[in-house]
């Protein structure tokens, strides 16, 4: 007697028939375990679960054969790529000797003062500059674009941008000298 095997119609996706997202959240504790024992935390592991749901609405999963063992892959994959950025920041970022003596820019109300001044003595400096200097040293120093978008800006050479916040630099240290 052969034993008939009734097959069930498969399962309607919550997710627009995306099976690697139904995977993940399937399988959300297992993955987030796996995750876990690679970064060592729990909240982030939980966060880089929830980085393999974005990421997995974005993929074409038509070929993907087996989604329980992608999802796993990708959620490990992503969790190693977490602790190696860890490692990587905690080696380059290590404390140095003596930071701990290294003083405050401004400790009391007379440094602080004295501060400002400059400060204002730098801003009115710059005022005296031409505008397209001006505005590229402002650009550049102070909101951070960087130099090759500021020549695109103005339709001048990188190099031309460069010379001009030299400029600028060197007048606001003689207009502070010169104080």
């Amino acid at each position: 007697m052969q034993k008939r095997i009734k097959i069930m119609p498969k399962e309607k996706s919550l997710y627009d028939e995306n099976v690697l997202v139904d995977a993940l959240v399937k399988y959300k504790n297992k993955l987030i375990v796996i995750a876990e024992s690679v970064v060592h935390s729990h909240a982030q592991a939980e966060d880089i679960f929830h980085d393999a749901i974005v990421k997995a609405c974005t993929m074409q999963t038509s070929c993907i054969h087996c989604p329980v063992g992608y999802a796993c892959r990708m959620v490990y994959n992503l969790a190693l790529d977490e602790a190696r950025k860890r490692q990587h920041e905690k080696k380059n970022l290590m404390p140095m000797d003596g930071v701990d003596s290294v003083p405050a820019p401004c400790v009391n109300a007379l440094d602080c003062i004295v501060m400002t001044e400059a400060l204002n003595r730098v801003m009115t400096s710059l005022k005296d500059l031409p505008k397209r200097t001006h505005d590229a040293f402002i650009r550049h120093r102070i909101e951070g674009v960087p130099q090759k978008d500021i020549a695109e800006e103005l339709g001048v050479s990188r190099t031309l941008v460069n010379f001009m916040i030299k400029d600028a630099h060197r007048y606001c240290e003689q207009s502070l000298k010169a104080a």
